[in-house]
């Protein structure tokens, strides 16, 4: 976690691994094939830990759409905030690398836009448009949100939380506020 969220996963050497982890790389490789598997548990690992943030704070919130879209974006930041490195592995680290790390890095996003579409309840399970169409309007989001924390992170977290959290607030409803409704 360390070495991937310091210096980047390209620039990482399982002799940095092993160094910073006081391991030789027999042990290493009893745990792992290669960095790019190691690359892969410290992602998910942190991808977890940020879905189920966003998760529990959405749990706690007032049952209407603007607080819980709030609620996932204050849980969501707030975590990637608690944890740069986890933030870089997984916003910037695992773009890619490889056919499998990009696969499992889709299956996350996917993950993640079928949260947004739970959340957003009654904006899309009320909508006309098809199915397929509101995955992608899931998937925007999440992207919205993505890109939003990658800038932050890229821009070493200068601008308040607090402005990110509004800002893309304001997005997301947007983006809810304009879905049509069966009538």
């Amino acid at each position: 976690m360390d070495i991937f969220g310091t210096i980047g996963y390209r620039a990482a050497t399982i002799d940095h691994i092993c160094a910073r982890a006081g391991l030789s790389k027999r042990y290493f490789y009893e745990s792992f094939p290669d960095s790019e598997a190691l690359l892969l548990a410290c992602y998910e690992r942190c991808v977890n830990e940020f879905h189920d943030a966003m998760v529990a704070a959405v749990t706690e919130a007032p049952e209407t759409i603007e607080a819980q879209v709030r609620a996932a974006l204050v849980g969501y930041f707030s975590a990637i905030d608690a944890d740069p490195r986890g933030a870089r592995i997984t916003l910037l680290e695992v773009l890619g690398v490889s056919t499998t790390v990009d696969e499992v890095y889709a299956a996350q996003r996917r993950r993640f836009a079928s949260s947004i579409e739970a959340l957003a309840g009654d904006a899309f399970s009320t909508s006309r448009l098809p199915k397929p169409q509101l995955d992608v309007i899931a998937q925007g989001i999440f992207g919205v949100v993505t890109s939003v924390a990658t800038q932050w992170l890229l821009d070493h977290r200068r601008r308040p939380r607090a402005q990110l959290i509004d800002a893309t607030y304001v997005l997301v409803l947007a983006v809810l506020d304009q879905l049509p409704h069966a009538r």
